[in-house]
């Protein structure tokens, strides 16, 4: 049994799951890495972008990237680690649903579809937490390291892409779970597989 024949006999629901999870495994990878998850700017400098990792410039003057492992806010090292938790369970669910449709030992297997169903719910709610922190206290601890002249705080505050790709990669997650749920209740089969 090939591939296409592996999706040709795969329920609706589980179809759904995976083209879902494909799209959501793409926007986490990228959420994940990138810098794009807020912005500060002020006055005439450019500004800075934060991500989960590190935080970056594109001001001409003080240009570079700032490690950000180990920074001493609880409230960032608590959104790294659920924002892991979530990336590892985008990453966990789409290989159990590859199996799942394409595996001819683990087809249309109940067992496999509610794993993946609790993985995709759990570390999607777990996920959701980590960017709920993240929005609620990005403008609150943002600072210039490099203006202590100044108002320490930056003066335009914006979450950026990757915020809103997180966001949309666990709400697709969450929703791939139900439907895998919904498919492995329904014993895993389409009418004509």
């Amino acid at each position: 049994m090939g591939v296409v024949d592996g999706f040709k006999g795969a329920g609706l629901f589980a179809k759904i799951a995976i083209i879902l999870l494909a799209i959501a495994t793409l926007f986490v990878w990228i959420a994940y890495t990138c810098t794009g998850w807020g912005e500060a700017t002020s006055g005439g400098s450019k500004g800075r972008h934060l991500g989960l990792w590190r935080s970056c410039s594109d001001d001409t003057y003080t240009p570079g990237c700032v490690q950000l492992d180990g920074w001493a806010k609880d409230w960032f090292a608590t959104v790294q680690a659920f924002v892991t938790f979530g990336f590892f369970g985008i990453n966990v669910a789409f290989f159990l649903t590859i199996l799942y449709i394409f595996v001819p030992s683990c087809q249309k297997n109940g067992e496999i579809g509610m794993a993946t169903a609790i993985v995709c719910i759990a570390t999607g709610v777990i996920y959701l937490i980590g960017v709920i922190i993240f929005g609620a206290k990005f403008k609150e601890d943002y600072q210039d390291p490099y203006d202590e002249t100044t108002n320490p705080a930056w003066g335009k505050y914006r979450l950026s892409y990757c915020f809103g790709l997180s966001i949309v990669a666990l709400l697709i997650e969450i929703v791939a779970g139900v439907l895998m749920l919904l498919d492995s209740k329904k014993g895993g089969t389409s009418p004509s597989g």
